[in-house]
């Protein structure tokens, strides 16, 4: 399993203080989560949230406020090597990442990546978007899922379920 927590620790910056969010991994054995480890490329200085392994279980996606970064957060992947170890973090680019947020990355079994931005264009606040990835690293044009799940709120953290052919997702509009 691949998870987000706020560190323990404090960064200054300014007069303020904050904790990042880092990414980790854990194994399920004998019925308890164990082998808890924080992934390499978590920092003190950024933040990496919302792991969604990919379904063939060769990359992860990330949302990220790590140098490299268009925006206040863009979406990255890493490649998970057959060792184990990880390769380095690769901003997904300016076809998807905008100069605003984009975050809540989701990946189906058919390989599209859901995730939610607030700078492209959409209905108000983040909406919830697909696109394909390619097998050169390219993805495509992101496709705004419409007002069937979107609105002028945040909707955000969409994930599929292809046995019901259902998703689900978060929003902070009324009701």
């Amino acid at each position: 399993m691949y998870f987000n927590r706020t560190s323990d620790k404090r960064v200054q910056v300014g007069n303020e203080s904050f904790a990042t969010v880092r990414l980790f991994k854990a194994e399920y054995v004998n019925g308890k989560w164990t082998h808890i480890k924080e992934l390499p490329f978590s920092s003190d200085q950024y933040n990496t949230e919302h792991p969604a392994l990919s379904a063939d279980g060769k990359r992860v996606y990330f949302a990220s406020d790590m140098p490299g970064t268009l925006g206040s957060l863009d979406i990255f992947y890493v490649t998970i090597n057959d060792d184990g170890t990880f390769g380095n973090p690769k901003n997904i680019g300016t076809n998807i990442n905008t100069s605003h947020r984009e975050q809540f990355p989701f990946v189906s079994k058919e390989g599209e990546l859901y995730f939610a931005s607030d700078g492209l264009k959409g209905l108000g606040g983040l909406d919830i978007f697909m696109t394909i990835p390619a097998d050169d690293g390219t993805f495509s044009d992101p496709v705004n899922l419409g007002e069937s799940i979107n609105s002028g709120m945040d909707d955000m953290a969409f994930a599929v379920d292809p046995d019901k052919d259902m998703g689900y997702f978060s929003s902070n509009r009324e009701g």
